[in-house]
């Protein structure tokens, strides 16, 4: 993005121009530092870092006249009316590139401006020899691909290593203050929490992963086998490397259409991380750590290896059919398609509090994949051609559950439930326990039935309720609030069940309660659920589908 001074310091910084303060001669003739401070004097000690680094980075072009006169309109606005002096003055410099003096602090002050943080000079160092090995690696792409991959993670994880350390900077000041100090402790406990409950299962496989079973079974059944072995690998490496996750995000950066900036045009959800998994703190823990960050690796690993592979047999199939993808908007749209498909909707306007909301809820991003997908992208705009792929999708998946729910009620009648109104609906009881087989798509329609007709069915007693007006009686927005809740995250539900004087099996809750539920790993407490009720459904068999991520729920039926 262009930068820019604001207006009162672009005013200051053209009056020193024209009053010859500002002399591009004199400029080239000091070193960087004196620069820097010269700069300091005229738009602040914030601004002189990008103004120094955007002139030092025009002295490095062949055409230094061009150069300097882009960095005075980059850097001002400045109009061609007003800048006639400072161009007979530039046209006079000879050309020159910088010293090695000079280039130290050029480099601590652009790569801080690329970085958009403050960088040592042994890391703007470090940087300048990651950058020559990537650019070594891309040369020689033809005959080792992977090389170019990992060294393309090995620049990524440095930059990302250095934003960590600037962001711990910030929070620590952050910190100092009562107010900040109690913001940061309840964000980092509500990360934690909602990492310990995701982990200890290859969950994604049966949620954020259940559409492609449909749509693309063989890019799952490669991307299911492949966890495995990065559980394996994570497993026996001694150190703290990311060694099986490093090897996956080598292997996608590497492909072709991620080389030629494919994926980044489609702006496929690659290499961020899932927002079941907020923090690895976790893995901090003696013991636990090491398994906890094998289900984080088989979390992540799984659904960035499964994204990128969809994404090249859509982008396949799209130039098949004639779709330019040098179009953002048409490759847009398959990235939408794409990322929806793999459990990472876009929260729109609300990216920019993401964190915020992934605070609050336990995957709304995922929420927002479903939706999309069950109105094939109605509500937003994209290309006919994701268009009509979203729609071919939406008939496998419908026609996939429906075949399940109808095999299984031609086995036990009682076992499905047909009404959408009812939260048993598109799963498949067994005993006092249900089986959701839509990967969490079921919630949504059982939603919009519920505002839809009105009323409610209750599944524990399968009694209907209608929604009316009036003190005590129940409305549609209480069933707005029961659907809000239902998604919080596990601090927050702690947050819902004191203000509610109710927890989630209907008692008075206590603390011991509220911290088992916000921390003990989901496939331990539904596992509870299921060995203290006999008529549950069979403990090893029910166990190994949550584990997968058909998620399981233990209650008793008053019918």
């Amino acid at each position: 993005m262009p930068y820019c001074l604001v207006k009162p310091l672009a005013d200051a910084f053209k009056k020193a121009l024209v009053e010859g303060k500002i002399d591009p001669q004199k400029l080239a003739d000091m070193t960087s530092k004196e620069r820097h401070a010269f700069f300091e004097e005229i738009v602040g000690k914030d601004n002189a870092g990008q103004v120094n680094s955007l002139f030092e980075s025009k002295l490095l072009l062949k055409d230094v006249e061009r150069g300097m006169i882009n960095w005075a309109k980059q850097v001002t606005g400045i109009k061609p009316e007003v800048r006639n002096d400072l161009i007979s003055r530039i046209q006079k410099m000879d050309e020159r590139i910088l010293n090695p003096e000079n280039q130290k602090a050029f480099m601590e002050d652009l790569a801080a401006r690329r970085l958009g943080i403050d960088v040592t000079l042994e890391e703007a160092k470090q940087i300048t020899e990651l950058s020559i090995n990537l650019a070594k690696a891309k040369e020689n792409i033809a005959n080792d691909r992977l090389a170019y991959g990992a060294a393309k993670v090995a620049m990524e994880n440095y930059l990302n290593d250095l934003k960590r350390e600037a962001n711990k900077l910030s929070l620590d000041s952050f910190r100092a203050s009562p107010v900040g100090a109690s913001v940061q402790a309840a964000s980092e406990i509500a990360g934690f929490a909602k990492s310990m409950k995701a982990t200890l299962d290859v969950s994604a496989l049966g949620r954020q992963g259940f559409k492609a079973i449909f749509t693309h079974p063989k890019q799952w059944a490669t991307g299911a086998a492949q966890t495995f072995r990065d559980i394996w690998i994570t497993l026996k490496n001694k150190t703290s490397e990311d060694v099986a996750m490093d090897a996956v995000k080598a292997e996608i950066y590497s492909r072709e259409n991620a080389v030629d900036g494919t994926y980044k045009r489609m702006k496929l959800d690659i290499g961020t991380g899932e927002e079941a998994y907020p923090t690895s703190l976790p893995e901090k823990i003696p013991a636990f750590g090491r398994v906890f960050k094998a289900s984080e690796v088989a979390y992540n690993g799984f659904l960035t290896r499964l994204r990128a592979d969809i994404a090249d047999r859509y982008i396949q199939i799209a130039l098949d059919n004639g779709v330019d993808l040098k179009d953002s908007f048409q490759a847009e749209a398959i990235g939408r398609l794409v990322n929806s498909l793999t459990g990472r909707g876009s929260l729109g306007r609300l990216e920019s509090t993401g964190k915020v909301i992934n605070t609050m809820f336990f995957a709304p991003k995922n929420v927002k994949a479903n939706f999309d997908f069950l109105t094939a992208h109605t509500f937003e705009k994209t290309s006919g051609f994701a268009r009509k792929q979203a729609a071919y999708n939406l008939l496998k998946v419908v026609g996939g559950i429906a075949g399940i729910l109808a095999i299984a009620k031609a086995i036990n009648k009682d076992s499905v439930e047909l009404d959408p109104r009812s939260s048993d609906f598109g799963k498949v009881r067994w005993g006092n326990t249900s089986f959701e087989v839509s990967g969490g798509m079921s919630s949504l329609v059982t939603f919009a039935s519920r505002l839809i007709s009105g009323s409610s069915k209750s599944s524990t007693t399968g009694r209907i309720t209608k929604y009316k007006s009036g003190f005590g009686q129940t409305t549609r927005f209480d069933a707005l609030i029961s659907f809000i809740t239902n998604k919080a995250s596990p601090a927050f539900s702690v947050g819902v069940h004191w203000a509610k004087d109710q927890d989630s099996n209907f008692e008075k809750p206590t603390i011991q309660g509220e911290l088992y539920n916000a921390f003990v790993p989901l496939p331990i407490t539904n596992a509870i659920e299921l060995l203290k009720d006999p008529d549950s459904a069979p403990d090893l068999i029910a166990m190994m589908a949550d584990a997968f991520g058909i998620a399981t729920n233990t209650y008793k039926r008053k019918r």
